[in-house]
């Protein structure tokens, strides 16, 4: 139905009045169909089209005052909060390396210059992850993910052995790409929800190649959340515990193969026993599971640990090797106790939260997806690492974000961190497919005129 010339007059109007070029369309189409469901309503009450679309216009108010206030409400704005508890991380994660350089390692300084250079480099990634449209994600989810798989190849092929490390944090950013992948495959069914999986074992492999369980677990778990949120939120048109089921059984068995081929189980079971005994070994595999069940046993809530008995006259940073890197949150509880532990989960926790709370005030579903993928790898990272600096070490700790001493985990982390604050910017905006809904939760149970029904068809 073509719009009377009134109505676009006066949309014209309120457009020129949004500065925000991204914010015009959405937020004209909301007005112009307010405008026009106003006119049928009136058309309903006896009046012609002509007054009724008059009188609709009117009730809307005058256009630049309603196009001033929506400038005002759709500027693009940073989540000052997330902002500056990202600063907050980082300068914390500097000044710890100022002071555990002289304590701990005699290149001290110099590694805390490399440290400052490298974020130096993270924060300017940052931001231009920032001013990123993350929408490119959920247009051409197939060239982002095989371009990255090509990229993950390539770095593994040209800096393999030793340097293999470079691949995995490059692993790190294929959740967000797998976003955009799950969005792609909206009201495609099974066939698209088995085709979701088949392309996550693709970086779940690379990371088994790479040697590196920690990351095979973040994959596995962040993706398996995305996919988890889209079946939930009705994205693929399926039945959803039939389709959890599909999800989660498929993906033990089929990632469990290479375990089970190379270790016959045996990697797995060795694991847990060290983890769960680590004195079986105290002085090779067990090794640091020992001495990190030492150092917190003699950490005070506040202050320097008690001295630990029977290692001569070894110092603390001797003892406990990579204090700065992978050890970092162990020796800082033992020698400023357990509040250390207590503030940074605290801010990591503050941190999360926060951005969950905006993930779910997307509208669209690719905001959520994207988001989502962020947040869990964020969140596995700071889990993963706690859990092994308390003596959990089933999976060794690929970083404590944007705090641990390390180069590639804090750009790609800050780019992460960037890329999540574009969504927040925007996402609100964003619209899902044409032609694709999203299906309203429905309950298994439901209240409704006094009686209880059990819904037996829920998906």
């Amino acid at each position: 139905m073509q719009q009377p010339n009134k109505i676009a007059e006066y949309l014209e109007v309120v457009r020129q009045q949004i500065r925000w070029k991204r914010a015009q369309s959405p937020v004209l189409e909301e007005i112009e169909n307010h405008i026009i469901d106003q006119k049928e309503a009136f058309m309903s009450d006896g009046l012609n089209e002509e007054a009724a679309t008059a009188r609709a216009i009117a009730e809307m108010g005058d256009p630049v005052v309603v196009g001033e206030q929506l400038d005002r409400a759709h500027r693009p704005r940073p989540d000052w909060p997330l902002l500056v508890m990202t600063a907050t991380m980082l300068l914390l994660g500097l000044a710890i390396q100022i002071w555990i350089g002289p304590n701990h390692l005699n290149n001290g300084a110099e590694m805390f210059q490399k440290q400052i250079i490298r974020a130096g480099i993270a924060i300017p990634v940052m931001f231009a992850a920032y001013f990123v449209d993350f929408t490119i994600i959920g247009k051409y989810p197939k060239v982002v993910f095989f371009t990255l798989c090509a990229i993950t190849l390539a770095s593994y092929l040209f800096t393999g052995g030793s340097r293999a490390t470079s691949t995995i944090y490059l692993l790190l950013l294929f959740p967000t790409a797998f976003a955009g992948f799950v969005y792609r495959m909206g009201n495609k069914g099974y066939g698209g929800l088995i085709l979701c999986e088949v392309v996550f074992i693709i970086p779940a492999y690379f990371s088994i190649y790479a040697h590196n369980v920690s990351v095979f677990f973040l994959l596995c778990t962040t993706c398996l959340i995305i996919l988890t949120a889209a079946v939930v939120n009705g994205w693929f048109d399926v039945r959803k515990l039939f389709a959890m089921l599909i999800i989660y059984v498929s993906t033990a068995v089929v990632l469990s193969i290479p375990f089970l081929v190379m270790s016959g189980g045996r990697y797995i079971l060795n694991r847990l026993q060290l983890v769960l005994n680590p004195s079986l070994d105290p002085t090779r595999a067990g090794y640091i599971g020992t001495m990190i069940q030492r150092f917190l046993s003699h950490s005070q809530f506040i202050g320097e640990g008690l001295p630990i008995s029977g290692y001569g006259g070894y110092s603390a940073s001797q003892l406990l090797p990579a204090a700065d890197t992978d050890f970092l949150l162990t020796y800082m509880i033992y020698r400023l106790g357990w509040i250390v532990l207590i503030g940074i989960i605290a801010i990591f926790t503050a941190f999360i939260i926060r951005a969950v709370l905006l993930c779910k005030k997307q509208k669209g579903v690719l905001g959520l997806l994207v988001s989502l993928a962020i947040i869990s790898t964020f969140a596995v990272q700071c889990m993963v690492y706690i859990a092994f600096d308390l003596g959990f070490l089933l999976f060794p700790p690929v970083s404590l974000p944007l705090i641990s001493y390390g180069g590639r985990a804090l750009v790609t982390n800050m780019c992460l961190i960037g890329f999540l604050l574009s969504v927040f910017r925007t996402g609100n905006l964003v619209t899902d497919k044409a032609g694709v809904s999203v299906a309203k939760p429905s309950r298994f149970i439901q209240y409704d005129n006094g009686q209880i029904i059990i819904n037996l068809k829920t998906k």
